[in-house]
């Protein structure tokens, strides 16, 4: 099996306070990967050591191995590295002075996916469509996404994020703040991401029933350390960890 995230003994301190206490975790290839656990113990914290984005907190101390892609992420340029790994947050964040098709296409040409505009056209098509969000905002496009509302904005983050052709996807909680039909249509489109084009994704959720529908795998961290992981029905089924059984016990 091919592992798109690579992550042995990483140890992350925030402002004085060990937040990762030596995770080792492998993430599979072309799958989606759910990382589960109560609030506080990390969750965030790995996404963003993935994507180097815990280095804007001046105050984070990194040890460990961290590969993406096949790459040494701590060895690479950050701004490289992220060119190649989109995420989505869990408040819903578009660009609200920029048009819903340029909150898209700025992506995409930034990261040099698409420079012309018939380019641009064509990689904002595919980017809304695999976002489940073409056929509503097709001819709202000069529109600010302030118009769209909270569940159109998150899938509007979501094609913004894709309109990089990334390889990995991370996204935090992304349906933590939007309605059922939503939450429903963003896990179709992770689905269809993985199946159609062979994305990684690496979702972080707090909802056990959220990773029975759409993950693969399933990691479940506690007191910041991955304490099981596995697929995602033979860990619902037959869990380990006391957490895990607790966790999974609410569904049956």
């Amino acid at each position: 099996m091919r592992h798109a995230v690579l992550i042995e003994d990483l140890r992350v301190r925030l402002n004085g306070k060990e937040v990762l206490k030596g995770v080792s975790l492998r993430v599979p290839e072309g799958a989606v990967t759910v990382i589960l656990g109560p609030s506080g113990v990390g969750k965030s914290t790995l996404l963003r050591t993935i994507n180097r984005l815990v280095e804007l907190n001046p105050d984070a101390s990194v040890e460990g191995r961290v590969e993406v892609l096949g790459v040494d992420a701590y060895a690479t340029d950050p701004y490289k590295l992220r060119r190649r790994v989109g995420m989505v947050f869990q408040i819903p964040n578009p660009l609200p002075h920029l048009s819903i098709y340029w909150n898209v296409a700025l992506a995409a040409k930034v990261c040099g996916v698409a420079k012309r505009k018939d380019e641009l056209n064509r990689v904002v098509e595919w980017a809304l469509r695999k976002a489940m969000l073409w056929e509503e905002v097709k001819d709202r496009l000069r529109d600010p996404p302030t118009k769209l509302s909270g569940g159109q904005q998150q899938r509007l983050c979501l094609a913004r994020a894709l309109a990089m052709k990334p390889k990995l996807l991370l996204l935090d909680e992304p349906t933590a703040n939007i309605d059922v039909e939503n939450t429903e249509l963003i896990e179709r489109a992770l689905r269809d991401l993985v199946r159609e084009d062979g994305t990684t994704v690496l979702l972080v959720t707090h909802m056990p029933d959220q990773a029975l529908r759409v993950g693969d795998y399933v990691a479940v961290m506690y007191d910041g350390r991955v304490v099981e992981f596995g697929r995602v029905g033979e860990v619902a089924r037959e869990p380990t960890h006391p957490f895990t059984r607790k966790l999974f016990s609410r569904l049956a």
